[in-house]
């Protein structure tokens, strides 16, 4: 999909919070919060859990977590009594942010153009700030997401569904997903481009080697010290296993077939 088409695109999570508050989603006021709106840019299985838990860790932020999708903006505001989206962002502020300075949200490169057609920067003294982390292992990313979507083992923390002998390998999917995963990322550095928001880009193999250093970078880009920013044991678990490695070496194999 070309990258205006791709921004253009409205996802099924802003159709059903709009149906939901009965369009009264947009703000247009002046700013409500001191600091940013950081979201963390992701595609599936990019590692945004494992970096949002190593956030969610630092005395700074809270949140970084799957906020933004329809059934959690529905339900949140059903429990809370927020009457419009942007009285939800103001709630889940309050109640999540765990008295931190920066509350964060995960956000598909749909759920960021959902924040911007619904005006939700303005209620942020400085804007969004987008912290963007993709996978440099793509084959790696389109499998692990075949893998766990007939798992349903989304993390390391979930029982999942079926063995790992009963999943299948489709390959082509597999290259329709890598195809999803490129368009993503660089659509989500696009908008950054278009609408003149920062983003800091960072690399899941780059949070598995050195999470200490990723944390320094997303300081600065915060404009903290980091100091007292230290790195504690994951939440989760890495979830790779030899069922990865065959389903490479298959999809491989199959892709050498289809193109020569």
């Amino acid at each position: 999909m070309h990258s205006i088409k791709a921004l253009s695109a409205v996802s099924n999570h802003e159709k059903e919070i709009k149906k939901a508050f009965r369009g009264n989603v947009v703000y247009d006021g002046q700013p409500v919060f001191d600091g940013a709106l950081y979201c963390l840019g992701f595609q599936n299985r990019s590692g945004s859990n494992l970096l949002g838990g190593y956030l969610r860790n630092t005395p700074y932020f809270s949140g970084f977590q799957e906020h933004l999708n329809f059934n959690s903006v529905i339900g949140q505001s059903k429990r809370w009594g927020a009457d419009s989206f942007p009285d939800f962002i103001r709630e889940s502020t309050r109640r999540l942010g765990d008295g931190k300075d920066a509350h964060g949200y995960k956000a598909s490169l749909g759920q960021l153009m959902m924040l911007e057609r619904f005006g939700i920067p303005k209620m942020y003294k400085d804007g969004l700030k987008i912290i963007h982390i993709t996978r440099n292992d793509i084959v790696g990313q389109a499998i692990s997401l075949q893998i766990a979507s007939q798992t349903k083992r989304w993390t390391s923390a979930m029982p999942g569904v079926m063995d790992d002998a009963d999943v299948k390998i489709d390959p082509q999917k597999i290259s329709r997903l890598i195809d999803s995963a490129l368009e993503s990322s660089n659509g989500v550095a696009f908008f950054a481009e278009l609408f003149g928001y920062p983003r800091l880009h960072v690399s899941y193999e780059e949070v598995v080697a050195s999470p200490e250093q990723v944390l320094k970078r997303i300081a600065i880009f915060s404009g903290q010290d980091g100091a007292d920013w230290s790195v504690t044991k994951p939440e989760l678990e890495r979830q790779a296993s030899a069922l990865n490695d065959t389903f490479r070496q298959k999809y491989l194999e199959a892709t050498k077939k289809q193109v020569m």
